[in-house]
């Protein structure tokens, strides 16, 4: 179990009703069981009660404004600035309603690549990813 897997695990059992948690931890692996026995008990107590705290530190998602897309011409040559690979995730992170756009402003093969990638990518893409390369699509850095 990797530990940020854990934290999320022991911070849901926290939150169960005790009978509940016991029931669980029952099922699962001694080691596991030992791995999260003092994590819960850690959890229970920042937890208190506060349900608001476990729900947003249970989401998958970062509470975050949603990102303004640059202006279609903005956008192509941003992209154009990018490996095929790299453009079909900053499109898939930032501005998948302009797919078909960019994907018009394409030479073929540069077309066909993206496609490939878009179709190999995760459904959703990681959020800490996606929202990295938002931010790069919105403000380029030198490392693009």
């Amino acid at each position: 179990m990797n530990p940020a897997g854990s934290r999320k695990a022991a911070l849901a059992l926290a939150a169960m009703h005790p009978d509940d948690r016991r029931w669980m931890l029952a099922k699962l692996p001694a080691r596991a069981q030992a791995t999260l026995a003092p994590l819960i008990r850690e959890a229970g107590r920042l937890l208190g009660d506060r349900p608001g705290l476990l729900s947003s530190a249970l989401a998958d998602e970062p509470d975050q404004a949603p990102v303004e897309v640059p202006p279609p011409d903005q956008l192509i040559v941003r992209l154009n600035q990018c490996s095929p690979a790299w453009a079909a995730r900053m499109l898939a992170a930032a501005a998948p309603d302009h797919v078909e756009i960019y994907l018009a402003a394409c030479e073929r093969a540069c077309a066909e690549a993206v496609r490939r990638e878009l179709a190999g990518l995760p459904e959703p893409l990681p959020s800490a990813l996606a929202a990295a390369l938002a931010r790069q699509l919105v403000q380029p850095g030198e490392a693009a």
